[in-house]
């Protein structure tokens, strides 16, 4: 048994699912539905994805392959800082479609054709899906409705 940082990782999300889907139980019966559509799985996955953590041995793993992991990790949770604060400075439809064309582009290397086709795709779904066809009012961010006026 092998307690690594992805075991810590599967560990949060289990956390984060199971929490969220034992505060859905205290809502109006309407207002559960999708956070436990989304809670239960998620707490399923994660509960089996802790369990396989767990129980993988790596004992011929080298120094440097844990060094390379670590790495990407922090790559990661870099993105995920440009797309939490790109989203809240700019909100929904301009941040998330400029930062999947730069993670593809920038931090995964693919074509310009791929990058630039899953932006605009991603830029349609939130605007198409969401805003048009089911009415959801989606994020502003803070610095463009000002600057906007």
């Amino acid at each position: 048994m092998i307690f690594s940082g992805r075991a810590m990782t599967s560990l949060v999300m289990l956390a984060i699912f199971s929490t969220m889907s034992l505060i859905a139980l205290g809502f109006p019966e309407k207002a559960r539905m999708m956070p436990l559509l989304v809670g239960v799985p998620g707490t399923l996955l994660a509960l089996a994805q802790f369990i396989s953590d767990l129980r993988r041995v790596d004992p011929d793993r080298s120094f440097t392959e844990g060094a390379l992991e670590r790495r990407r990790e922090r790559q990661m949770f870099g993105w995920l800082a440009a797309f939490l604060i790109g989203v809240l400075c700019f909100g929904f439809l301009v941040a998330a479609p400029l930062l999947v064309f730069a993670f593809l582009r920038v931090g995964q290397r693919e074509s310009w054709a791929v990058a630039l086709v899953s932006g605009v795709g991603v830029w349609l779904i939130l605007y198409v899906a969401f805003t048009r066809a089911l009415g959801l009012f989606l994020f502003e961010g803070m610095v463009l409705p000002r600057l906007i006026g």
